[in-house]
C-alpha cells in the first residue's frame, strides 16, 4: 500500500506555518498533531480563497464551524489549542489574529471499565492465539506483553510502543517512560508478576542484549503503529465475547486507552482496601499516571455508577459539612 503524499502548505499563512512547526520542533515538541491541525487551517484558508494576512473572527469561526460536527469535544478542543498557540505566534509577528476560546467539554462520556473476568477472557484469547502461531512468527510474542504493560502499569500507548530494551529494569522491577506527554520522562514501578513476564519476554527474545532496539518492534527494527495494536485489540474483544458499540466515527468506544482508566480504578480501589487515605491514593496515582495537574486525574476517572459506586461513596466523605444544607 503506498503511503499518501506529504501535504504542501500553500495558503497564505504557509511560510508562518512553516516557521512555527520548526519554531516548535526545535523547542522539542512532537509537531504530528500541531501540523494537522494547522493543515485543517491551511485547507480552510485555501477553500475560502483568504488573501489578507490576518486571522479574524469571521475565519476562525468559519473554520470551528467546518469540522464535523460528530467530532468529539476533547477533539475539537485539541485543535483549538493549536490553532489558539499559532495565533499568539502571529500577534508576536505583529499580525492581526484572533485567539479562540476552548469549547465546552462533553462530560457524557464514561469509559468502560474491564471487569476482571473480562480480563481474564482477553488474555486466555490473546495468549492462546499467540502461542498458536508462535513458531510461524515469534513476533506475535509481543502482544500479549503489550496488553500487560498497558493493563499493569496504566500507560498510554504510545509509551508502551515507544519503550527501548534499555528502559526496562529486570533487577529493580521499573519502567523508564521518555519524553511522555508533556515532553517528561518518568519512572513506573512493576508488579512482581509483570517483572517475570518481562523477563521471560526478554530471555526468549534476547532483547538485553540490544538495550537500545526497541521493546515492541516491527519485522523491520521499526516502531510499531497504533493502528496495529488496535486492530489487534479489537479482535481479542470479539475472540472474548465483548461486544464493542456501533458509535459514530468521533465518538469514544471501547479501546486500548480503556485498559488505563481500568488501571487507574483497579489501583484507587486496592489502596482504600489498604486503608490508604483516597486524596493520598489519588495524589500517588497522578504522580504514576504522568498527569501535571491533580485536576487531570479527577477529570480521568469518570465511571459508570455501576462500576464505581464504592469510589463514588468513599470520595463524597471528603464533601459531607463542607456544604450549608437547603430547606426541603
Amino acid at each position: 500500500m503506498k503511503k499518501k503524499p506529504p501535504y504542501i502548505f500553500v495558503s497564505v499563512f504557509t511560510d508562518e506555518i512553516l516557521a512555527y512547526l520548526a519554531l516548535r520542533e526545535s523547542q522539542g515538541y512532537k509537531v504530528h498533531k500541531t501540523r494537522y491541525s494547522l493543515r485543517l487551517l491551511d485547507s480552510y484558508l485555501q477553500t475560502n480563497r483568504a488573501t489578507g494576512k490576518a486571522l479574524t473572527p469571521a475565519i476562525i469561526d468559519g473554520l470551528l464551524q467546518s469540522l464535523p460536527e460528530a467530532m468529539h469535544t476533547n477533539t475539537k478542543n485539541r485543535h483549538i489549542t493549536n490553532f489558539s498557540q499559532f495565533a499568539r505566534y502571529l500577534q508576536s509577528l505583529g499580525f492581526e489574529a484572533f485567539v479562540p476560546e476552548q469549547a465546552q467539554k462533553d462530560r457524557l462520556y464514561a469509559p468502560y471499565i474491564f471487569s476482571e473476568e473480562e480480563m481474564d477472557r482477553i488474555f486466555a484469547q490473546v495468549d492462546q492465539r499467540m502461542i498458536q502461531r508462535y513458531r510461524e512468527k515469534p513476533a506475535e510474542l509481543q502482544y500479549p506483553l503489550l496488553l500487560r504493560l498497558l493493563y499493569g502499569c496504566g500507560l498510554r500507548l504510545n509509551e508502551v510502543l515507544g519503550l527501548r530494551a534499555g528502559d526496562v529494569d529486570l533487577d529493580g522491577g521499573i519502567l523508564l517512560i521518555r519524553n511522555a506527554k508533556g515532553n517528561k520522562d518518568r519512572l513506573i514501578p512493576m508488579d512482581p508478576s509483570l517483572t517475570e513476564i518481562c523477563r521471560r519476554y526478554f530471555a526468549v527474545t534476547g532483547k538485553a542484549e540490544a538495550p537500545q532496539d526497541l521493546l515492541l518492534p516491527n519485522d523491520k527494527g521499526e516502531q510499531r503503529s497504533q493502528v496495529w495494536a488496535r486492530k489487534w485489540f479489537l479482535w481479542c474483544l470479539k475472540q472474548a465475547g465483548i461486544a464493542v458499540p456501533d458509535l459514530p466515527r468521533y465518538q469514544r468506544n471501547i479501546c486500548l486507552h480503556c485498559l488505563r482508566h481500568t488501571f487507574a480504578v483497579n489501583s484507587l480501589r486496592q489502596q482504600d482496601l489498604a486503608g490508604v487515605d483516597m486524596y493520598d491514593a489519588a495524589s500517588l496515582l497522578a504522580t504514576y499516571l504522568g498527569h501535571n495537574k491533580f485536576q487531570d486525574t479527577q477529570r480521568y476517572l469518570h465511571m459508570t455508577a455501576e462500576n464505581s459506586a464504592d469510589i463514588i461513596n468513599k470520595t463524597s466523605a471528603y464533601t459531607q459539612g463542607l456544604f450549608p444544607e437547603v430547606p426541603q
